[in-house]
This record gives structure tokens, sequence and C-alpha cells, in this order.
């Protein structure tokens, strides 16, 4: 049977996160890169418009979040203000190489996050290495547009400290668009470095 490009992508992805969740034999696991298609134009699962905890509201970071097609897996960006690419100012549209302060979980201004098979036995978190942001709309307001459209990115799998696992998992996605409108929370975390959130603000945690 001939599956569509997109859907051969999605069931191989699936596929190595399974084989990177399942008992270990008397031989290394291997965990290949899957070279990712297009993944099309996605609605936001998530786009919102947050709190930078401490700043009372004074200055918001902003998270954008797609379900991938036929999958469990999640995509997410997120937009940090004086961080990174936005390093001494606001978070605004452009386009933006995930470089630099970008690849550190701790520093990012444009942090590019995903989890593998979200919710289930097998699921891994992961973190940009490489790749190319376009934010294309950013509002201010309840309901202006927010999207962006993510581009040749790399991604490695972490640990609950958002460290690099050694060995670990790794993924491509060549391309996809995530749109969306502004939904406007309180609270926040504590920056790309992480944090929680305060009662009915963002989460900080991948698609939820």
């Amino acid at each position: 049977m001939n599956l569509p490009h997109t859907m051969r992508l999605f069931l191989s992805l699936s596929l190595v996160l399974a084989a990177c969740g399942g008992e270990p034999d008397l031989t290394e696991l291997a965990c290949p890169v899957v070279s990712g298609a297009d993944a099309g134009d996605l609605p936001a699962l998530k786009a919102q418009k947050c709190n930078v905890s401490g700043s009372m509201g004074a200055k918001n970071w902003y998270r954008l979040a797609a379900t991938l097609p036929g999958s469990t897996n999640v995509v997410q960006v997120e937009l940090w203000p004086e961080r990174g690419a936005f390093r001494g100012g606001p978070v605004r549209a452009g386009t933006f190489q995930i470089t630099g302060d970008d690849l550190d979980f701790a520093t990012c201004g444009v942090c590019l996050r995903a989890m593998g098979d979200k919710g289930g036995a097998t699921q891994r978190e992961y973190f940009a290495t490489a790749g190319t942001v376009e934010v294309t709309a950013v509002g201010t307001t309840e309901g202006a547009p927010f999207a962006a459209t993510i581009v040749e990115a790399s991604f490695a799998e972490v640990d609950g400290d958002h460290t690099e696992v050694a060995g670990g998992c790794s993924v491509d996605l060549e391309r996809a668009k995530i749109s969306g409108v502004v939904m406007i929370l309180g609270g926040g975390g504590g920056g790309g470095g992480g944090g929680g959130s305060g009662p009915g603000g963002c989460q900080t945690t991948v698609g939820d």
C-alpha cells in the first residue's frame, strides 16, 4: 500500500519514538534521525499571551502549539522578551534562526520545543538544535492573529532538566505553519528557564 509522504513521515516518527521507549536488548538501542516532510498548515492547539513572572503584566511571553497530523506529537514555539533573539526588547514578528542563546532552554527568546507521543508510554520531550522560525503575526490583543512557520528544524531528546539525553532520540521537521488567534492568560512561568504558572496562567510544558 502506497501511503502519502506526510503519513509515512508520522508513522515513521511514531515507530522511532516507540523504539526509543521499548525494553532494551543486548545491543545498543539506536534512535536514527527521521527526515521529516512538510507538515502543512496546522490549526493552533494553543495560542496564548502570558505574563512574565514578576512583571505584573508589564512583560509578556507567547506560546503557539499544534498537534502534527495523524499523531500525538506536539510542536511548540515560545517567544520570550529580552532573551535570545529578543535580547533588549519585546517579542516581535520576524525571521529567527535557532542559534546562540536560542539553543539553550535557560536563555532562549525563540524556544522551539516538541513532545513525541504526548501522554503515551513512550512520551519523549525534545528541544531544537537547529532550524528557523518565521513569526508572521504576534498580536497583543485578545483574538488577534498569531502565526509562525517552523522551517528545517532538528530536535534532540531532553530530560526533565531540559538537558540533552546522551544517545537519546532525535527528529527532524521540514516545515510546519501554525496559525491561531491570541488568548490572553494571567500568571506566567519563570522565563525560558522554566518555572510553574500562576493560577489560570500559561503552562510552561508542551501543549498543555
